[in-house]
């Protein structure tokens, strides 16, 4: 089996003041013109979840969903998974040079989590028109419902 190797580019940080990503310095540059856009999508590893059970967790019931079959990983957003990298669609709101953060509106990964990308939100490809989920997530987002 092939082994990669992923550097996180900064961590998730939660505090009185707002959600931010820090981005470590040596790689600030990657962030020019980050402004530029309204929303950003960023991977971050689930570290709370990197166990060997947790990848090894197949199965899962789907989160919040209490009485529907249980499904496989890539059918839910269960953080149990063969490579724990969660995915999270933010709207940037600032972008603080002096400290090498970007501030946004939410995240769901915790305070410390690391980030590992930032790739700008395209609505030409990033968005699906017509798309269909499975009923579990119909009651969950209500532009489906």
């Amino acid at each position: 089996m092939l082994v990669y190797s992923i550097h996180p580019i900064g961590h998730v940080e939660k505090n009185d003041t707002g959600i931010y990503l820090v981005i470590n310095p040596e790689i600030w540059d990657a962030t020019i013109h980050v402004d530029l856009f309204s929303h950003l999508i960023i991977l971050w590893w689930i570290h709370e979840r990197d166990t060997e059970e947790n990848r090894t967790t197949l199965i899962s019931y789907p989160p919040r969903n209490k009485g529907v079959e249980p499904s496989g990983a890539f059918s839910c957003r269960s953080p149990s998974r063969p490579n724990p990298i969660g995915h999270t669609i933010v709207k940037l709101l600032e972008v603080d040079v002096e400290n090498h953060r970007l501030k946004i509106d939410h995240m769901d990964a915790t305070h410390g989590s690391p980030i590992v990308d930032i790739k700008p939100y395209l609505p030409s490809s990033d968005r699906v028109d017509d798309a269909r989920v499975a009923p579990w997530f119909i009651d969950l987002v209500p532009r489906y419902s």
